[in-house]
Order: structure tokens, then sequence, then C-alpha cells
């Protein structure tokens, strides 16, 4: 029993700092194990590259085994190149609960690209949109009163919306892509029943590039870095994809964790993956792991008369 009663109060204890974090020096945005396919998501200069519609889904259900309280996400994207405007537009829609406290954002891109040569494109985007941060749920009191009695708990439903500005640029070869961006670009604070959280900026970072073994695999090396100025996340990516449908690799996460990736397209059009995260920081002793999904569906456009300047797809996107 008091094995029992000490477990309970250390999961409640993480699960408290984990709430808790937004207010210290943790980084914001969430964390994405299969980033090489969503780089959309943070980088609005991406939208419409490749020649492709692309609307994606991504759940991610974080250290399991926490309990009520462990990161939880959903992330929506639609994007496609609109040749009138040179370039491409896009809509992100995301939804971060993290114990009590959640995180819901839409934002609406657009990216102007351009021919550096035959083989070479540049990008440049720009996200607009608004984010809803505030509280909801039931607090689990000592008293049972959902933290009435408590002045520093924030009232359950209390929100605020602010702006938000996110910016980015993209260089991409056949089969070799690089990109740079920022969310959060103006920093907006919101304010909901006396708590103060400011939306900090984050720095992305994200390469990848292909590398043919034979006419059967293909390597997918990777890297993403992500960083709000205070604590940096760096993730190595390599993906194998053998066949026409088949693909899968692995993900060293520095500190944090060891991701095996696998993935199925059903066909042309619609992917499947799935992410596990074997957790390998001070958390693992009450994580059971992380888990992610996405689906994807995406089509080939192109405007009357254009001829096709890319035969292949790099699959990070």
């Amino acid at each position: 029993m008091q094995r029992e009663r000490m477990h309970f109060m250390k999961k409640n204890l993480c699960i408290f700092f984990v709430t808790l974090s937004p207010f210290v020096f943790a980084q914001q945005d969430p964390q994405f194990s299969l980033n090489m396919f969503n780089i959309y998501s943070v980088n609005p200069a991406f939208s419409g590259t490749y020649d492709q519609f692309k609307a994606l889904a991504i759940h991610r259900s974080q250290w399991v085994g926490f309990g009520p309280g462990a990161p939880v996400t959903q992330h929506v994207s639609v994007e496609a190149p609109v040749y009138a405007l040179h370039g491409g537009v896009g809509v992100n829609v995301l939804n971060d609960q993290v114990g009590n406290e959640y995180n819901r954002g839409i934002s609406l891109s657009y990216a102007y690209q351009t021919k550096l040569s035959k083989k070479s494109e540049l990008g440049v985007g720009l996200s607009i949109g608004f984010v809803d941060v505030g509280f909801d749920g039931d607090w689990l009191t000592p008293q049972n009163d959902q933290g009435q009695s408590d002045p520093s708990i924030p009232a359950l439903g209390s929100n605020d919306v602010v702006p938000d500005l996110g910016l980015g640029v993209y260089y991409r070869m056949k089969d070799f892509f690089l990109g740079y961006s920022m969310t959060h670009v103006n920093q907006s604070e919101a304010e909901y029943d006396g708590v103060y959280f400011q939306l900090r900026k984050h720095h992305y970072l994200t390469m990848g590039w292909n590398n043919d073994v034979n006419n059967e695999l293909v390597l997918r090396p990777s890297f993403h870095i992500k960083t709000d100025e205070v604590s940096t996340q760096i993730d190595f990516n390599v993906n194998a994809e053998y066949g026409e449908n088949l693909w899968g690799g692995v993900t060293y996460r520095l500190d944090d964790a060891v991701v095996i990736i696998l993935g199925y397209d059903i066909n042309e059009n619609i992917k499947f993956g799935y992410a596990y995260d074997i957790t390998t920081s001070d958390l693992k002793s009450e994580s059971s792991g992380s888990h992610e999904i996405l689906l994807r569906y995406s089509f080939k456009m192109r405007p009357r008369g254009k001829v096709p300047t890319h035969y292949r797809n790099i699959r990070y996107n």
C-alpha cells in the first residue's frame, strides 16, 4: 500500500510539473516524431512544393503511462500550389493539450516560389493566424471544489485568443531540401484569469536528402532541429523506402528518445505512418513511450500545358 501511494504521488507530481511547463523555460510548440513528413506545420515556405495537393492529419499521445495530464496533440493541414500566385497556400489547425492547459491554433499561409536554376527552387513563406490559450477539464483537489478555493488556480473555461505570425524559407533540389523557419515571431502575450502566457519564438532547421542504394531500396537521411533560444531539441533520422509501398526507419532524439518508424503507402495517393518513441530520458521510469500516427492524402498537380520538372517525389513532404 505504501509503495502504491508513493507511486501515485510521484506520478501526480510529474503531471503537475508537465502542466506547469509552459510557465517555465520548456519549449511550447508540440513535438512530432514524423516531422520529416510534416515540415509545413512549422515552415510556411513549404506550402505547395513538389506540385502536390496534400491533406495531412496527425495524432500524438506522448508519455503514455503518466495517466491524465500527459500531452496529447492533433494536427491537420491542407496545402497546395496556386500557380496564378507563383507559389502555394495552405491552412494549419492545431490542438495541443497538456494537463488542464490547452493551446489551439489556426493559421493561413502563402509561399512565393521561384526557380534559381533548372534543378533548384527557393520558397519564402508567411503564416498569419490566431492561438487560443486557456484551461479546461477537471481539477483534482483535496477539497474536491475544482480549485475554487485556491486563487492561484485559473477558473476552468478561462482563455485568451492572440494573433500569431510565422516565417520561413525553403530551398530544394530533386534529391535534397533545406529549410529554416520561425514560429510565434510576434511573441504574443495571452492573459486569462490572472495568468500570463507569452508565446515564445521557436526556430527550426530541417534538412534531408535521398540516397539510391539500388532499384528497390532508397535511404532518406534527415535531421530536424528545434530551439526556443533556451533549450534545443535535435532529431537525427534515417528512413528507408523499399519497393513502391513499404517504408520505415529510426530516429535518435538527443537526450530524449529513440523512435521506431513504420509506414505503408496504401496507394499512390494515401500514406499511413506510425512512430513509437522509446523514452531514454529520466522520464522512462514513468512513461511507457509515445505513439504517433499519420494519414496523408496527396495527388500531383500542374497547370495546363506545364511540363513536369520533378519525376520523383522526395517523400519528406
